[in-house]
């Protein structure tokens, strides 16, 4: 029996890729029962997607899936429409990430479904948001880090313009998607009454760049390239060392800095151009190639611990390979293995929430396309009959 603070709650989850995916996997680790509703024959596309695969199942697909139920159902079909009406009425969520409006054809948009099932809280991710005329846009990660201006203000003069290197406004949206449906459920407890609760992966890029934003606002400067350094703080970013690259927060106070010139050179401290943190972010090119011209005479190693001594905050660019063989990723049991029917075991990154001390954990392994398609639809009173006349009709798939 799945445990955990949403047991007893029901997810229909009608996401696809990434930020809706990470969203429901979210509230499964959370102990929710989720169903993934696909329309067969291919289901969600990530299962078919992606270079690595473990026993011809996607693990783009696995690391997002993990936790959740499979009922391979075309919901767009007329023959669909008791099986989908079942499938609400035992529902507390429903998520979906489709472009707004696209549901509307199919009775599941949020005016629809709250008319015929006002305690459903209702879910939606977008690349741009519910409102505005560019709401209709379909998004992906890379083009909302464009558009955000994420990009604009990451790489260097160098390397022009750089995306992150992982989804991480497609994650952004969805955890804020889980707060708020969260939030949603809380006041449903007090209501009776679900809420339309939206997140978008634009608004997401929009409130992690409120710092640099609101120093623009202020200033009426727009900022560059800052490459992996602050547009705030100097030095504050990262340093090329004698065999690899360390990151440095020198500046949080005047005594850091103080405390960083003892460990590279008093020179650094008398030089007019650094004489305080608005200079030296004003000189932050020439401060950062004075600071390398001392860290690469020496290794990584040796600078951490002179720079842990004097009490200076740094740290070693890792590799995933060194990240994920560290004791503190260990000991935060971060990484979950699952074993998969065809699969086999596989290992999921779970969810970053912890409750009482223990990590939320995916209950099961990511579902095969329709596994549960004939048990949940018997469960919402389905017949037998039922669901073997879907499946002859090609509207249903069960594994």
């Amino acid at each position: 029996m799945v445990n955990g603070p949403l047991a007893g709650l029901r997810v229909l989850d009608l996401t696809r890729f990434v930020a809706g995916s990470y969203t429901t996997a979210l509230l499964a680790a959370f102990g929710a029962d989720v169903i993934k509703l696909e329309v067969p024959p291919d289901g969600d596309p990530y299962r078919a997607q992606g270079t690595a695969q473990i026993g011809g199942e996607s693990v783009l697909f696995l690391s997002l899936n993990s936790g959740k139920r499979s009922v391979a159902l075309d919901f767009r079909a007329p023959e669909a429409a008791a099986a989908r009406e079942a499938l609400l009425r035992s529902s507390d969520f429903l998520v979906e990430n489709g472009r707004p409006g696209s549901l509307t054809a199919h009775g599941l948009d949020w005016t629809q479904v709250h008319e015929r099932h006002p305690a459903i809280v209702y879910g939606s991710i977008s690349g741009y948001g519910e409102v505005g005329p560019d709401a209709a846009r379909g998004g992906f990660d890379l083009i909302l880090q464009a558009e955000s201006g994420v990009m604009s203000v990451t790489g260097s003069e160098q390397s022009g313009p750089v995306k992150v290197g992982a989804p991480l406004l497609d994650v952004g949206a969805g955890l804020s998607c889980a707060v708020g449906l969260l939030a949603a459920h809380a006041e449903r407890m007090r209501t009776g009454v679900g809420a339309h609760v939206s997140s978008s992966l634009l608004e997401f890029a929009l409130s992690s760049l409120g710092t640099v934003a609101t120093a623009m606002f202020v200033s009426g400067s727009v900022p560059g390239l800052l490459g992996t350094h602050s547009p705030t703080f100097a030095p504050y970013g990262g340093f090329r060392t004698q065999d690899g690259w360390i990151v440095l927060a020198g500046a949080g106070s005047e005594d850091l800095w103080r405390r960083c010139c003892a460990v590279l050179g008093d020179d650094l401290a008398t030089d007019p151009r650094f004489v305080d943190n608005a200079a030296r972010v004003e000189h932050r090119d020439e401060l950062t190639a004075a600071m390398e011209v001392t860290l690469r005479r020496r290794p990584t190693e040796e600078w951490l611990g002179r720079f842990g001594e004097a009490g200076v905050p740094a740290a070693e660019v890792r590799d995933l390979a060194q990240v994920f063989d560290s004791e503190q990723v260990r000991a935060l049991g971060a990484v979950q293995e699952l074993q998969h029917a065809s699969a086999g075991s596989y290992r999921a990154i779970a969810p970053p929430v912890r409750r009482d001390g223990a990590i939320a954990s995916f209950p099961r392994p990511a579902p095969i396309l329709g596994a549960d398609t004939r048990d949940v639809l018997s469960a919402v009173g389905l017949s037998d009959g039922d669901v073997d006349a879907l499946i002859a009709k090609g509207v249903a798939v069960a594994a």
